[in-house]
């Protein structure tokens, strides 16, 4: 199975758009830190320079780029600012699974990549809180489900358009049953939980978001799949999104040895140190 989210277009340096901006993010970066705030200014400029629809296909109005580019991309911002790329990457993958799901498997998700780009939408994950059981629960009401749950570690969702999640219906004939699907932030019953105190990734405003009574239409559910079981979906989502979240962590170590090594320069030699 190979991993192509690649499109036919005029080749843009992701990277050096990200170079461009990547001082004025470091500049900020401390004081969300200090403060404990979201990195909104951040989420601006990579909005204002199309990294939100990077991945999006340009067939859809995208920038079609490729998962290297925006890896490079997530290191390089993670070497200014760790918030800003964790976030980053938790939209960017799921934008990429979209793509890829798309052009590999005829998936329809279409419509979600058009929206991404057309309405520069930010996507957020609760994939901190569902894997194989995923979490909260679905009851079959007319037209729909309505959803009930607490997703933890929903990074990025205070500049949040969609929720990305799940949640589990007790189908009578084919047993307890992960029901995939999106929803806006904005829809009735949806509400961010200001649960976000930690001591590293300050900015990432992963916040706990509640749903509570949620109604999502049959035409929303995108998927369903055993509760608890080991499903290919995750074969996809393993070999896609993981790269993207990793680049994070590998720009915050590059970032330290880089200040590590200007320190260490700044240092004067004494015969009189053992080291």
């Amino acid at each position: 199975m190979l991993l192509d989210v690649q499109t036919k277009t005029a080749k843009i340096d992701w990277l050096a758009r990200a170079e461009a901006i990547a001082a004025e993010i470091a500049a900020q970066a401390p004081l969300h830190d200090a403060e404990e705030s979201f990195v909104f200014d951040a989420y601006e400029r990579l909005g204002a320079e199309g990294f939100f629809s990077a991945l999006v296909p340009a067939e859809f109005g995208g920038g079609g780029a490729d998962l290297a580019d925006i890896c490079g991309v997530v290191r390089r911002l993670g070497a200014v600012c760790g918030s800003t790329a964790l976030a980053f990457s938790m939209h960017s993958h799921l934008v990429a699974v979209a793509a890829w799901r798309w052009r590999v498997q005829q998936a329809p998700t279409e419509g979600l990549l058009k929206r991404v780009a057309a309405e520069n939408l930010v996507l957020v994950s609760s994939g901190g809180s569902d894997w194989l059981s995923s979490g909260g629960d679905a009851v079959k009401v007319e037209g729909g489900f309505r959803i009930t749950g607490r997703k933890v570690f929903s990074s990025g969702c205070p500049a949040g358009d969609l929720l990305v999640t799940s949640a589990v219906y007790d189908d009578p004939e084919a047993g307890p049953t992960v029901l995939h699907f999106a929803v806006s932030m904005k829809a009735e019953g949806v509400k961010i939980l200001d649960t976000w105190r930690v001591l590293g990734m300050r900015g990432t405003g992963s916040h706990d978001v509640e749903l509570k009574d949620v109604f999502v239409p049959d035409a929303a559910i995108s998927g369903r799949r055993p509760k608890g079981k080991w499903h290919p979906l995750f074969h996809t989502i393993s070999m896609i999104a993981f790269p993207l979240i990793y680049s994070a962590y590998v720009g915050v170590a590059q970032g330290a040895r880089a200040k590590a090594l200007t320190i260490a320069r700044k240092k004067q030699g004494d015969d009189n140190l053992p080291y």
